[in-house]
């Protein structure tokens, strides 16, 4: 029996979907309505989009193995990487790397993490 002050593992595990969705569109939002030019010329922009790539990654990371089992439909491992490659990304020439990513990838793990969420819980 799971002690009293222990979290519930699967409202863990909904918590940080959540928070994984919520900056998945905190990027999408931020780069509404740009194009890969104003992207590039965005550093202010892209620091915001890097910095909720991390917060992406560090997240998943957080999940137990058998949640992240659950998702076959996301590429786990190059989310886990997310930190490592967004710090690695800071130097040089990446924005095309970081646009592809926001532009191809990342749409299709927000509908996979809305679709895995579902609505939101009653309170």
């Amino acid at each position: 029996m799971r002690h009293p002050d222990t979290p519930n593992p699967h409202l863990l595990k909904r918590v940080h979907l959540e928070q994984m969705q919520q900056a998945a569109q905190r990027i999408l939002d931020y780069t509404a309505g740009m194009d890969f030019t104003e992207f590039a010329a965005d550093g202010r922009t892209q620091d915001a989009v890097r910095y909720n790539l991390h917060q992406f990654g560090l997240i998943a990371a957080t999940l137990h193995k058998s949640a992240r089992e659950e998702l076959t439909e996301l590429d786990w491992r190059s989310i886990l990487d997310l930190p490592d490659l967004v710090s690695r990304l800071h130097f040089g020439i990446q924005d095309e790397i970081l646009w592809d990513l926001i532009q191809r990838t990342l749409p299709y793990w927000l509908v996979v993490l809305e679709e895995t969420l579902g609505p939101p819980p009653a309170p």
